[in-house]
C-alpha cells in the first residue's frame, strides 16, 4: 500500500479515529457499567442480608443450619452470622469471613449499622440487627467477577463487530471517492501527454462533479488552443511560403541573359512587391505579439478625433481613387475629443478604412459617419463592398482568417485582429453587421466614462445630431 496515496491517508485516518472512538467510549462504557454493577449488586445483597435476618428471628435454631446452607447454594453467595459458621457455595464452614473479618468491635455493636466493602469484583454487605435481644451481624458476600467477565467479552465482540462493519463501509466509500479521483489522475496523465480529446464522466453534483466539469472545460480549451496553434504553424507556412516561392522563382528568370528589359523590369517589381508583402506581415506578427503582452502600456492623451480620421482618410484617398470609389466622412459640427493612444487609435482606423477600399468594388461607396449618443461615441465605417458571411463575421478577427480564400485580394489576415486587440485594451468595443453582396458595417463605441469631466461638455441631444454635416470626398 502506497501511504502517500488518498486512500492510503482515508484509512490511516478512518483508523485512528476508530481507535480513539473506541478508547473514549470504552472508557466510558466500563465505568459507567461498573457503577451500575456496583449499584445492582448492592442492592441485591440489600434484599439477601435482610431475608436472613429474617430467617434468623423466625427459624428454629435446630434447622436454622441446613436452611441457611440450602440458601447459600440457590442464592450462590456467602454470608456469615457472627458468632455463628460460614455457609458458602462451596458447602464448606468456616470460623469468620472469607475476605473480611466484620467483628462486633468493627459494627460497633450498634443496631441497624452498615458496612460495605469491595475487593477485586468481590462486594460485601453487613449489617447488625438486633433479634431476640441480640446484637448479630450479617455479612452477605457475592462475586460478581463473572459478569464483569461477560461484560468485558461482549463490549470487545461488539468492538470487533464494529471494526468489521466499519471497515467494510469505508471500503464502500473510500472506492465511492478515491475512484474517480483515480479516474482523474488518469486522464491528466492523458492530458499531459497531449491527448487533449480525452474527458471524464462524472453524475455527481459534489466537488468532484465541480471539478470534472473544470477538467473538462480545460481539456476543451486546451484542445481549442492546439487547433488554432497547429492553424497559426500553417497559416504562417503559407503566408511566408507564397512570395518566397514568387521571390525565389522570378529571381531565377532575372538570371537569364536574354530576357528583355520589359519583362525584367515587370519581374523586379513582382519581387519587390513579394518582398514588401513579406515585410509587411513580419512587421504585422510582431506588432500582435507585442500588443497581446501582458506589459503593454498605452501611451493616453486627449486628441481631436475629426483631425485623426482627416489624416488616415487622406492617406487612403489615393487607393480609393485608383478603384474610383468615394469616401464620405460624416461628423457633427464642432471638435470631438477623445482619450487614447492616438498612434495606436490611428492604426484601428488605418485597417478598417483600408479594408473597406480593399473590399469594394469599384465606383463604389465608403462612409466613415461619427455619432454621438447618450452612452458613447459611435466611429462607422461603412462600404457598399462584397460583404461577408455570418460564418465569416464570427472569425474574422482570428490571425490570418480571410474569406477570400482565393486570396485574390491583397492581404494576410492579421489587421483585424490587430484593431480588435487595440480597441481591447482601451476598453472601446466593435460591432459588426454584412449582407453578402450588400456591403459591412464596422462600429467602433468610444464610452464617455473614461474621459472624466470631458463628457460632461459633450453635446449630446440626438435630434440634432447629423444637423449640418460635414462632408469630405
Amino acid at each position: 500500500m502506497n501511504l502517500k496515496s488518498v486512500y492510503s491517508k482515508l484509512f490511516m485516518g478512518f483508523l485512528i479515529t476508530l481507535i480513539l472512538s473506541f478508547s473514549v467510549t470504552g472508557y466510558y462504557i466500563v465505568k459507567r457499567s461498573s457503577s451500575n454493577t456496583q449499584s445492582v449488586a448492592l442492592e441485591e445483597l440489600k434484599g439477601r442480608n435482610e431475608h436472613i435476618a429474617d430467617l434468623v428471628e423466625t427459624v428454629d435454631e435446630q434447622d436454622i443450619r441446613r436452611i441457611l446452607d440450602d440458601y447459600a447454594k440457590t442464592s450462590k453467595s456467602a454470608f456469615h452470622i457472627e458468632g455463628g459458621t460460614l455457609h458458602d457455595s462451596f458447602g464448606k464452614v468456616q470460623i469468620g469471613l472469607v475476605l473480611d473479618d466484620v467483628s462486633m468491635k468493627s459494627m460497633k455493636v450498634k443496631e441497624g449499622a452498615v458496612k460495605i466493602r469491595n475487593h477485586d469484583n468481590f462486594y460485601q454487605y453487613s449489617k447488625s440487627y438486633k433479634i431476640h435481644n441480640q446484637i448479630y451481624i450479617i455479612t452477605v458476600q457475592k462475586d460478581v467477577s463473572k459478569s464483569a467477565s461477560a461484560f468485558l467479552d461482549s463490549f470487545i465482540l461488539s468492538g470487533v463487530i464494529m471494526f468489521l462493519v466499519g471497515t467494510v463501509v469505508f471500503l464502500v466509500v473510500s472506492d465511492i471517492i478515491v475512484r474517480p479521483i483515480s479516474k482523474l489522475t488518469a486522464a491528466t496523465k492523458e492530458l499531459s501527454k497531449g491527448n487533449y480529446k480525452v474527458r471524464v464522466g462524472y453524475a455527481g453534483d459534489d466537488e468532484i462533479g465541480k471539478l470534472y466539469v473544470a477538467f473538462n472545460k480545460m481539456a476543451v480549451e486546451l484542445n481549442k488552443q492546439e487547433a488554432r496553434r497547429q492553424q497559426f504553424i500553417s497559416d504562417v507556412s503559407h503566408e511566408f511560403q507564397t512570395p518566397l516561392t514568387a521571390i525565389s522563382g522570378f529571381a531565377g528568370i532575372l538570371k537569364m541573359e536574354d530576357l528583355p528589359a520589359e519583362q525584367r523590369m515587370k519581374y523586379a517589381d513582382i519581387i519587390a512587391f513579394n518582398a514588401k508583402r513579406l515585410s509587411t506581415l513580419s512587421k504585422n506578427m510582431l506588432q500582435l505579439t507585442l500588443l497581446e503582452g501582458e506589459d503593454v502600456q498605452l501611451e493616453k492623451s486627449k486628441y481631436s478625433l475629426i483631425d485623426q480620421l482627416n489624416r488616415v482618410i487622406e492617406t487612403e484617398d489615393n487607393n480609393a481613387l485608383a478603384k474610383d470609389i468615394e469616401i464620405e466622412f460624416k461628423h457633427p459640427r464642432g471638435d470631438i475629443e477623445i482619450v487614447g493612444d492616438e498612434a495606436r487609435m490611428e492604426q484601428v482606423w488605418i485597417n478598417l478604412i483600408g479594408n473597406a477600399i480593399k473590399y469594394t468594388n469599384e465606383h463604389g461607396v465608403v462612409t466613415v459617419d461619427i455619432r454621438k449618443t447618450t452612452k458613447d461615441i459611435e466611429v462607422r465605417v461603412e462600404d457598399t463592398g462584397v460583404g461577408m458571411s455570418e460564418e465569416a463575421i464570427s472569425h474574422i478577427f482570428e490571425r490570418f482568417y480571410r474569406e477570400d480564400k482565393s486570396r485574390s485580394v491583397e492581404g494576410n489576415g492579421l489587421g483585424l485582429s490587430i484593431v480588435k486587440r487595440i480597441l481591447d485594451l482601451h476598453e472601446f468595443s466593435l460591432d459588426v453587421t454584412s449582407q453578402e453582396d450588400v456591403g459591412s458595417v464596422f462600429t467602433v463605441k468610444i464610452p464617455y466614462a473614461p474621459f472624466g469631466d470631458f463628457a460632461k461638455r459633450l453635446n449630446i441631444k440626438r435630434d440634432k445630431e447629423h444637423e449640418n454635416i460635414g462632408k469630405e470626398d
